[in-house]
Protein backbone atom coordinates (compact mmCIF):
# COMPACT_ATOMS: atom_id res chain seq x y z
CA UNK A 1 0.00 0.00 0.00
CA UNK A 2 1.53 3.21 -0.95
CA UNK A 3 2.33 5.77 2.08
CA UNK A 4 0.67 9.16 0.81
CA UNK A 5 1.65 12.29 2.69
CA UNK A 6 -0.32 14.66 2.94
CA UNK A 7 1.08 18.15 2.77
CA UNK A 8 -1.59 20.16 4.89
CA UNK A 9 -1.18 17.96 7.62
CA UNK A 10 1.18 19.33 10.34
CA UNK A 11 4.73 17.61 10.93
CA UNK A 12 3.53 16.12 14.04
CA UNK A 13 0.40 14.22 12.95
CA UNK A 14 2.80 12.96 9.26
CA UNK A 15 5.47 11.71 11.83
CA UNK A 16 2.94 9.81 13.91
CA UNK A 17 1.18 8.28 10.43
CA UNK A 18 4.60 7.40 9.25
CA UNK A 19 7.90 7.82 11.70
CA UNK A 20 10.68 7.72 8.50
CA UNK A 21 9.32 11.44 7.94
CA UNK A 22 11.53 12.50 10.91
CA UNK A 23 14.35 10.40 9.64
CA UNK A 24 14.13 12.46 6.37
CA UNK A 25 13.30 15.78 7.50
CA UNK A 26 16.51 15.54 9.89
CA UNK A 27 18.90 14.82 7.19
CA UNK A 28 17.37 17.62 5.30
CA UNK A 29 18.54 20.25 7.95
CA UNK A 30 15.33 19.95 10.23
CA UNK A 31 16.97 19.64 13.13
CA UNK A 32 14.47 20.30 15.85
CA UNK A 33 12.47 17.65 14.95
CA UNK A 34 15.11 15.29 16.79
CA UNK A 35 14.07 17.14 20.00
CA UNK A 36 11.12 15.48 21.31
CA UNK A 37 9.47 18.27 22.90
CA UNK A 38 9.78 20.70 19.92
CA UNK A 39 7.88 17.97 17.46
CA UNK A 40 5.60 18.42 20.55
CA UNK A 41 5.10 21.84 20.70
CA UNK A 42 6.19 23.40 16.99
CA UNK A 43 5.43 19.95 15.15
CA UNK A 44 1.57 20.65 16.17
CA UNK A 45 1.61 23.81 14.34
CA UNK A 46 3.99 23.51 11.65
CA UNK A 47 3.45 22.27 7.92
CA UNK A 48 6.24 21.05 5.59
CA UNK A 49 5.96 23.43 3.25
CA UNK A 50 5.89 26.16 5.76
CA UNK A 51 8.95 24.91 7.27
CA UNK A 52 10.72 24.37 4.08
CA UNK A 53 9.62 27.86 3.72
CA UNK A 54 11.75 29.26 7.00
CA UNK A 55 14.71 26.93 5.96
CA UNK A 56 15.49 27.62 2.47
CA UNK A 57 14.89 24.41 1.45
CA UNK A 58 13.27 23.55 -1.76
CA UNK A 59 10.47 21.30 -1.82
CA UNK A 60 11.73 19.55 -5.01
CA UNK A 61 14.77 18.29 -2.88
CA UNK A 62 12.14 17.23 0.06
CA UNK A 63 9.82 15.40 -2.48
CA UNK A 64 12.65 13.61 -4.04
CA UNK A 65 13.83 13.00 -0.45
CA UNK A 66 10.85 11.55 0.44
CA UNK A 67 10.51 9.44 -2.48
CA UNK A 68 13.59 7.42 -1.48
CA UNK A 69 11.66 6.36 1.03
CA UNK A 70 8.70 5.13 -0.27
CA UNK A 71 6.92 7.93 0.38
CA UNK A 72 4.73 10.03 -2.24
CA UNK A 73 3.77 13.18 -1.89
CA UNK A 74 -0.30 13.61 -2.38
CA UNK A 75 -0.26 18.05 -3.37
CA UNK A 76 1.26 18.83 -6.24
CA UNK A 77 4.58 19.97 -6.75
CA UNK A 78 5.93 23.47 -6.25
CA UNK A 79 5.10 26.16 -8.84
CA UNK A 80 8.25 25.35 -11.65
CA UNK A 81 11.21 27.78 -12.01
CA UNK A 82 9.69 29.77 -14.56
CA UNK A 83 6.38 30.96 -12.32
CA UNK A 84 8.98 31.66 -9.67
CA UNK A 85 10.98 34.02 -11.32
CA UNK A 86 7.50 35.52 -12.63
CA UNK A 87 6.36 36.08 -9.17
CA UNK A 88 9.36 38.09 -7.80
CA UNK A 89 8.90 40.23 -10.79
CA UNK A 90 4.90 40.86 -9.86
CA UNK A 91 6.91 41.44 -6.30
CA UNK A 92 8.91 44.23 -7.41
CA UNK A 93 5.95 45.71 -8.68
CA UNK A 94 3.33 45.33 -6.14
CA UNK A 95 6.14 47.48 -3.88
CA UNK A 96 5.96 49.99 -6.75
CA UNK A 97 2.25 50.86 -6.42
CA UNK A 98 2.90 50.77 -2.81
CA UNK A 99 5.03 53.83 -3.03
CA UNK A 100 2.94 55.26 -5.88
CA UNK A 101 0.55 54.99 -3.43
CA UNK A 102 2.20 57.06 -0.92
CA UNK A 103 3.75 59.58 -3.37
CA UNK A 104 0.14 60.49 -4.36
CA UNK A 105 -0.83 61.50 -0.63
CA UNK A 106 -2.75 58.28 0.49
CA UNK A 107 -3.06 57.60 3.96
CA UNK A 108 -0.27 55.85 5.36
CA UNK A 109 -1.45 53.18 7.79
CA UNK A 110 -3.92 52.20 4.83
CA UNK A 111 -0.99 51.53 2.52
CA UNK A 112 1.11 50.08 5.36
CA UNK A 113 -1.51 47.46 6.02
CA UNK A 114 -1.83 46.27 2.38
CA UNK A 115 1.80 46.10 3.09
CA UNK A 116 1.55 43.54 5.66
CA UNK A 117 -1.27 41.75 4.19
CA UNK A 118 0.91 40.62 1.09
CA UNK A 119 4.51 40.60 2.21
CA UNK A 120 6.07 38.74 5.00
CA UNK A 121 9.35 40.46 4.30
CA UNK A 122 10.98 42.34 1.43
CA UNK A 123 14.72 42.75 0.32
CA UNK A 124 16.21 45.94 -0.19
CA UNK A 125 17.00 44.76 -3.43
CA UNK A 126 13.38 44.59 -4.29
CA UNK A 127 13.01 48.04 -2.82
CA UNK A 128 15.78 49.40 -5.14
CA UNK A 129 14.23 47.86 -8.18
CA UNK A 130 10.77 49.65 -7.37
CA UNK A 131 12.02 53.14 -6.84
CA UNK A 132 15.08 53.21 -9.88
CA UNK A 133 11.17 51.94 -12.09
CA UNK A 134 9.36 54.72 -10.62
CA UNK A 135 12.34 56.92 -12.25
CA UNK A 136 12.01 55.21 -15.18
CA UNK A 137 8.80 56.13 -15.28
CA UNK A 138 9.44 59.95 -15.09
CA UNK A 139 8.93 60.43 -11.57
CA UNK A 140 10.82 63.65 -9.92
CA UNK A 141 14.05 61.79 -8.55
CA UNK A 142 13.76 64.66 -5.72
CA UNK A 143 9.84 63.60 -5.04
CA UNK A 144 11.11 59.73 -4.12
CA UNK A 145 13.71 61.24 -2.01
CA UNK A 146 11.36 63.13 -0.09
CA UNK A 147 9.16 59.91 0.42
CA UNK A 148 12.33 58.54 1.41
CA UNK A 149 11.41 58.61 5.69
CA UNK A 150 8.04 57.31 4.57
CA UNK A 151 9.39 54.04 2.49
CA UNK A 152 11.42 53.25 5.66
CA UNK A 153 8.73 53.56 7.90
CA UNK A 154 6.71 51.26 5.47
CA UNK A 155 9.17 48.62 5.59
CA UNK A 156 10.17 49.03 9.04
CA UNK A 157 10.52 45.74 10.60
CA UNK A 158 10.60 43.74 7.26
CA UNK A 159 13.80 44.25 5.54
CA UNK A 160 16.12 41.75 5.03
CA UNK A 161 18.74 43.19 6.82
CA UNK A 162 16.40 43.39 10.07
CA UNK A 163 14.87 40.09 9.63
CA UNK A 164 18.42 38.69 9.40
CA UNK A 165 19.20 40.22 12.50
CA UNK A 166 15.84 39.11 14.26
CA UNK A 167 16.70 34.84 12.77
CA UNK A 168 19.90 35.11 14.68
CA UNK A 169 18.40 35.84 17.80
CA UNK A 170 16.24 32.97 17.38
CA UNK A 171 18.61 30.81 16.14
CA UNK A 172 20.87 31.69 19.26
CA UNK A 173 17.48 31.28 21.56
CA UNK A 174 16.64 28.17 19.64
CA UNK A 175 13.46 29.49 18.37
CA UNK A 176 14.24 29.40 14.52
CA UNK A 177 11.56 27.33 13.23
CA UNK A 178 8.89 29.29 15.18
CA UNK A 179 5.90 29.84 12.30
CA UNK A 180 5.17 33.98 11.63
CA UNK A 181 2.42 34.94 13.36
CA UNK A 182 3.08 32.55 16.77
CA UNK A 183 3.05 34.68 20.01
CA UNK A 184 6.58 34.24 20.10
CA UNK A 185 7.44 35.56 16.62
CA UNK A 186 4.91 38.44 17.90
CA UNK A 187 7.17 39.37 20.82
CA UNK A 188 11.00 38.82 18.78
CA UNK A 189 9.00 41.52 16.64
CA UNK A 190 8.80 43.77 19.76
CA UNK A 191 11.60 43.36 21.04
CA UNK A 192 13.12 44.55 17.53
CA UNK A 193 11.33 47.48 17.71
CA UNK A 194 11.91 48.12 20.97
CA UNK A 195 15.67 47.27 20.37
CA UNK A 196 15.29 50.35 17.48
CA UNK A 197 14.33 52.58 20.15
CA UNK A 198 16.85 52.35 23.03
CA UNK A 199 19.59 52.68 20.33
CA UNK A 200 18.26 55.65 19.30
CA UNK A 201 18.15 57.07 22.97
CA UNK A 202 21.84 56.41 23.20
CA UNK A 203 22.64 58.88 20.24
CA UNK A 204 20.66 60.89 21.06
CA UNK A 205 21.76 60.79 25.08
CA UNK A 206 25.45 61.16 23.24
CA UNK A 207 24.57 64.02 21.83
CA UNK A 208 22.65 65.88 24.47
CA UNK A 209 19.64 66.63 22.53
CA UNK A 210 17.17 67.55 25.57
CA UNK A 211 13.58 67.68 23.53
CA UNK A 212 14.41 64.96 21.50
CA UNK A 213 15.70 62.55 24.67
CA UNK A 214 12.39 63.27 26.81
CA UNK A 215 10.10 62.30 23.08
CA UNK A 216 11.98 58.95 22.73
CA UNK A 217 11.35 58.51 27.13
CA UNK A 218 7.51 59.12 26.31
CA UNK A 219 7.80 56.28 23.25
CA UNK A 220 9.79 53.97 25.36
CA UNK A 221 7.20 54.14 28.04
CA UNK A 222 5.02 52.11 26.01
CA UNK A 223 6.80 49.55 27.25
CA UNK A 224 4.71 48.68 29.78
CA UNK A 225 2.21 47.90 27.19
CA UNK A 226 4.44 45.36 25.80
CA UNK A 227 5.49 44.00 29.47
CA UNK A 228 1.62 43.68 30.61
CA UNK A 229 1.31 41.30 27.78
CA UNK A 230 4.34 38.98 28.81
CA UNK A 231 3.03 38.88 32.48
CA UNK A 232 -0.71 38.38 32.28
CA UNK A 233 -0.45 36.66 29.05
CA UNK A 234 3.02 34.42 29.44
CA UNK A 235 4.11 34.26 33.35
CA UNK A 236 0.46 33.97 35.09
CA UNK A 237 0.13 30.38 32.34
CA UNK A 238 3.61 29.47 33.87
CA UNK A 239 2.67 29.46 37.06
CA UNK A 240 0.09 26.91 36.27
CA UNK A 241 3.47 24.19 35.69
CA UNK A 242 4.90 25.69 38.49
CA UNK A 243 7.28 27.50 37.35
CA UNK A 244 7.16 30.88 39.45
CA UNK A 245 10.53 32.11 38.64
CA UNK A 246 9.56 34.64 36.09
CA UNK A 247 6.48 35.81 37.61
CA UNK A 248 8.70 36.28 41.10
CA UNK A 249 11.88 37.93 39.47
CA UNK A 250 11.51 39.60 35.93
CA UNK A 251 7.98 40.90 37.09
CA UNK A 252 9.50 42.66 39.70
CA UNK A 253 12.14 44.00 37.35
CA UNK A 254 9.64 45.19 34.80
CA UNK A 255 7.79 46.86 37.37
CA UNK A 256 11.23 48.82 38.44
CA UNK A 257 12.27 49.91 34.71
CA UNK A 258 8.50 51.11 34.64
CA UNK A 259 9.05 52.94 37.44
CA UNK A 260 12.64 54.49 36.18
CA UNK A 261 10.99 55.89 32.82
CA UNK A 262 8.53 57.62 34.64
CA UNK A 263 10.99 59.35 37.55
CA UNK A 264 13.48 59.89 34.75
CA UNK A 265 10.81 62.15 32.60
CA UNK A 266 9.51 63.41 35.97
CA UNK A 267 13.54 64.57 36.72
CA UNK A 268 14.39 65.67 33.27
CA UNK A 269 11.48 68.74 33.85
CA UNK A 270 13.51 70.49 36.21
CA UNK A 271 17.35 68.77 35.61
CA UNK A 272 20.10 68.64 32.87
CA UNK A 273 20.68 65.92 31.00
CA UNK A 274 24.05 65.39 32.08
CA UNK A 275 22.65 64.45 35.68
CA UNK A 276 20.66 61.96 34.17
CA UNK A 277 23.07 60.68 31.78
CA UNK A 278 23.96 57.63 33.42
CA UNK A 279 20.76 56.97 35.05
CA UNK A 280 19.28 57.06 31.39
CA UNK A 281 22.15 54.34 30.21
CA UNK A 282 21.19 52.18 33.42
CA UNK A 283 17.77 51.68 32.24
CA UNK A 284 18.67 51.49 28.52
CA UNK A 285 21.24 48.41 29.77
CA UNK A 286 18.01 47.01 32.23
CA UNK A 287 16.12 47.03 29.16
CA UNK A 288 17.96 45.12 26.79
CA UNK A 289 19.32 42.61 29.03
CA UNK A 290 15.20 41.92 29.87
CA UNK A 291 14.81 41.62 25.61
CA UNK A 292 18.12 38.85 26.40
CA UNK A 293 16.60 37.40 28.99
CA UNK A 294 12.90 37.02 27.29
CA UNK A 295 14.32 35.64 24.48
CA UNK A 296 16.62 33.08 26.08
CA UNK A 297 14.32 32.00 28.89
CA UNK A 298 11.54 32.98 28.98
CA UNK A 299 10.04 32.25 25.42
CA UNK A 300 11.91 28.69 25.61
CA UNK A 301 10.01 27.91 29.20
CA UNK A 302 6.77 28.84 27.32
CA UNK A 303 7.41 26.70 24.32
CA UNK A 304 8.57 23.96 26.33
CA UNK A 305 5.70 23.78 29.01
CA UNK A 306 2.34 25.47 27.09
CA UNK A 307 -0.24 23.59 24.84
CA UNK A 308 -1.45 24.46 21.79
CA UNK A 309 -4.79 25.67 23.17
CA UNK A 310 -3.08 27.62 25.13
CA UNK A 311 -0.65 29.47 22.59
CA UNK A 312 -3.94 30.15 20.54
CA UNK A 313 -5.21 31.50 23.68
CA UNK A 314 -2.02 33.92 24.37
CA UNK A 315 -2.68 35.16 20.22
CA UNK A 316 -6.05 35.71 20.96
CA UNK A 317 -5.77 38.14 24.04
CA UNK A 318 -2.49 39.32 21.72
CA UNK A 319 -4.86 41.52 19.91
CA UNK A 320 -7.49 42.48 22.57
CA UNK A 321 -4.26 44.20 24.57
CA UNK A 322 -2.94 45.67 21.05
CA UNK A 323 0.37 46.51 19.36
CA UNK A 324 2.77 48.62 21.52
CA UNK A 325 5.86 49.14 19.26
CA UNK A 326 5.26 47.79 16.07
CA UNK A 327 2.28 48.72 13.46
CA UNK A 328 -0.01 45.95 14.25
CA UNK A 329 0.21 42.33 15.65
CA UNK A 330 1.18 39.89 12.75
CA UNK A 331 -1.41 37.24 11.61
CA UNK A 332 -1.17 33.55 12.50
CA UNK A 333 -3.21 31.53 10.52
CA UNK A 334 -3.65 28.27 12.61
CA UNK A 335 -4.40 30.78 15.79
CA UNK A 336 -7.19 32.21 13.40
CA UNK A 337 -8.53 28.83 11.76
CA UNK A 338 -8.85 27.47 15.64
CA UNK A 339 -10.34 30.65 17.00
CA UNK A 340 -12.68 30.32 14.10
CA UNK A 341 -13.84 27.11 14.86
CA UNK A 342 -14.51 28.42 18.66
CA UNK A 343 -16.92 31.17 17.60
CA UNK A 344 -18.98 29.42 15.33
CA UNK A 345 -19.03 26.82 18.67
CA UNK A 346 -19.57 29.30 20.99
CA UNK A 347 -22.65 30.69 19.31
CA UNK A 348 -24.19 27.23 19.27
CA UNK A 349 -23.45 27.15 23.07
CA UNK A 350 -24.97 30.56 23.88
CA UNK A 351 -28.22 30.01 21.23
CA UNK A 352 -28.52 26.37 23.53
CA UNK A 353 -28.07 28.51 27.39
CA UNK A 354 -30.17 31.38 26.29
CA UNK A 355 -33.36 31.87 28.69
CA UNK A 356 -35.08 34.12 31.16
CA UNK A 357 -33.99 35.43 34.31
CA UNK A 358 -36.87 35.42 36.91
CA UNK A 359 -36.30 38.13 40.08
CA UNK A 360 -38.67 37.94 43.32
CA UNK A 361 -37.92 41.41 45.21
CA UNK A 362 -39.11 43.78 46.05
CA UNK A 363 -37.19 46.11 43.70
CA UNK A 364 -36.04 48.40 46.35
CA UNK A 365 -33.53 45.76 48.20
CA UNK A 366 -33.59 43.25 45.34
CA UNK A 367 -34.43 42.92 41.97
CA UNK A 368 -37.98 42.24 40.75
CA UNK A 369 -39.33 41.38 37.39
CA UNK A 370 -38.06 38.93 34.40
CA UNK A 371 -35.16 39.43 32.22
CA UNK A 372 -34.21 37.31 28.96
CA UNK A 373 -30.37 36.53 28.82
CA UNK A 374 -30.28 38.61 25.33
CA UNK A 375 -31.64 41.99 27.63
CA UNK A 376 -29.05 41.27 30.27
CA UNK A 377 -25.99 41.13 28.28
CA UNK A 378 -27.29 43.96 27.10
CA UNK A 379 -27.60 45.60 30.21
CA UNK A 380 -24.11 44.67 31.54
CA UNK A 381 -22.43 46.06 27.91
CA UNK A 382 -24.03 49.82 28.36
CA UNK A 383 -23.32 50.00 31.93
CA UNK A 384 -20.62 52.77 31.90
CA UNK A 385 -17.69 50.73 34.12
CA UNK A 386 -15.88 47.20 33.82
CA UNK A 387 -16.66 44.68 35.91
CA UNK A 388 -14.80 41.65 37.39
CA UNK A 389 -16.36 38.87 39.92
CA UNK A 390 -14.23 36.70 41.52
CA UNK A 391 -16.13 34.00 43.24
CA UNK A 392 -15.31 32.41 46.81
CA UNK A 393 -12.80 30.18 46.16
CA UNK A 394 -11.05 32.72 44.71
CA UNK A 395 -11.25 32.31 41.16
CA UNK A 396 -11.61 34.66 38.34
CA UNK A 397 -15.27 33.67 36.76
CA UNK A 398 -16.84 37.23 35.15
CA UNK A 399 -15.72 39.88 33.52
CA UNK A 400 -16.97 42.80 31.11
CA UNK A 401 -14.82 45.14 29.72
CA UNK A 402 -16.38 47.40 27.60
CA UNK A 403 -14.80 50.68 28.32
CA UNK A 404 -11.37 49.13 28.48
CA UNK A 405 -9.88 51.30 31.49
CA UNK A 406 -7.35 48.59 31.59
CA UNK A 407 -6.66 45.09 29.75
CA UNK A 408 -7.88 42.31 31.14
CA UNK A 409 -7.49 39.12 28.74
CA UNK A 410 -9.82 36.45 28.39
CA UNK A 411 -7.74 33.84 29.18
CA UNK A 412 -7.96 34.97 33.17
CA UNK A 413 -11.08 33.48 32.84
CA UNK A 414 -11.70 30.50 35.00
CA UNK A 415 -7.49 30.86 36.84
CA UNK A 416 -6.97 32.02 40.21
CA UNK A 417 -6.98 36.07 40.67
CA UNK A 418 -4.07 35.84 42.48
CA UNK A 419 -2.10 34.66 39.61
CA UNK A 420 -3.10 37.56 37.25
CA UNK A 421 -1.39 40.14 39.82
CA UNK A 422 1.86 41.19 40.16
CA UNK A 423 3.93 39.62 43.16
CA UNK A 424 3.78 43.23 44.98
CA UNK A 425 0.08 43.31 44.77
CA UNK A 426 -0.90 39.92 46.14
CA UNK A 427 -0.65 40.54 49.72
CA UNK A 428 -2.88 43.61 49.38
CA UNK A 429 -5.33 41.39 47.37
CA UNK A 430 -4.75 38.37 49.90
CA UNK A 431 -5.85 40.29 52.67
CA UNK A 432 -8.62 42.21 50.92
CA UNK A 433 -10.38 39.50 50.55
CA UNK A 434 -9.61 37.46 53.73
CA UNK A 435 -11.21 40.78 55.36
CA UNK A 436 -14.31 40.50 52.94
CA UNK A 437 -14.66 36.40 54.29
CA UNK A 438 -14.08 37.30 58.01
CA UNK A 439 -17.50 40.33 57.63
CA UNK A 440 -14.53 42.35 58.87
CA UNK A 441 -14.55 44.66 55.65
CA UNK A 442 -17.34 44.97 52.78
CA UNK A 443 -16.03 47.74 50.17
CA UNK A 444 -12.75 49.19 49.46
CA UNK A 445 -12.00 52.26 47.45
CA UNK A 446 -9.20 53.54 45.08
CA UNK A 447 -9.19 56.62 43.44
CA UNK A 448 -6.38 57.73 41.15
CA UNK A 449 -4.86 59.55 37.88
CA UNK A 450 -4.23 58.00 34.85
CA UNK A 451 -3.64 59.21 31.15
CA UNK A 452 -5.52 62.90 32.28
CA UNK A 453 -8.17 61.27 33.61
CA UNK A 454 -9.14 59.80 36.82
CA UNK A 455 -10.28 56.09 37.83
CA UNK A 456 -12.36 55.14 40.78
CA UNK A 457 -11.94 51.39 41.74
CA UNK A 458 -14.30 49.42 43.97
CA UNK A 459 -14.01 46.17 45.39
CA UNK A 460 -16.94 45.16 47.15
CA UNK A 461 -17.78 41.67 49.02
CA UNK A 462 -20.87 39.96 47.12
CA UNK A 463 -23.41 38.79 50.30
CA UNK A 464 -26.41 36.74 49.94
CA UNK A 465 -29.46 37.34 52.19
CA UNK A 466 -28.10 35.74 54.85
CA UNK A 467 -24.60 37.45 54.43
CA UNK A 468 -22.91 34.51 53.76
CA UNK A 469 -20.19 35.59 51.38
CA UNK A 470 -20.45 35.11 47.28
CA UNK A 471 -17.17 36.21 46.20
CA UNK A 472 -15.80 39.93 45.19
CA UNK A 473 -16.71 41.97 42.45
CA UNK A 474 -14.84 45.01 41.12
CA UNK A 475 -16.02 47.91 39.04
CA UNK A 476 -13.73 50.33 37.26
CA UNK A 477 -14.82 54.00 36.26
CA UNK A 478 -12.92 56.25 34.28
CA UNK A 479 -14.39 60.34 34.93
CA UNK A 480 -12.96 63.67 33.60
CA UNK A 481 -10.26 64.80 36.05
CA UNK A 482 -10.64 67.68 37.82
Amino acid sequence: MDKIVDLNKTVYDLVQEFPEVKDVLASLGFSKITSPMALKVMGRVMTIPKGAAMMGIPMETIIRAFASRGLTVKDAPPATESEQQAEIQSHAEKIKQLLKRLGAGEDFESVRKDFVTDFGQVSAHDIMKAEQSLIAEGEDPARIRKLCDLHSTLFHGRTEMEILSEEKRKQKAGLSQIPSGHPVDYFFHENTALTKELDLLSVLLFKGDKVRIIESLKTLKKVRVLYSKKEELLMTVLVRYDVTGPSEVMWGVDDEIRMDLSRILHRLTREEVSALKETIKAVITRMKEMIYKEEHILFPLCLSHFTDEEWVDVYRDLHEMGPAFIQEIPSWPHGDEVLSRRKASQNETEAIQDGTLSFSGDGVNSPAGTLTMAQMKSILSLLPLDITVIDEQEINRFYKNTDRVFSRPLSTLNRPTYDCHPPYIKPMVERMIRQFKEGSSDKQVRTFPKDGKMVTVTYAAMRDEKGNYLGTVEFIQESEQK
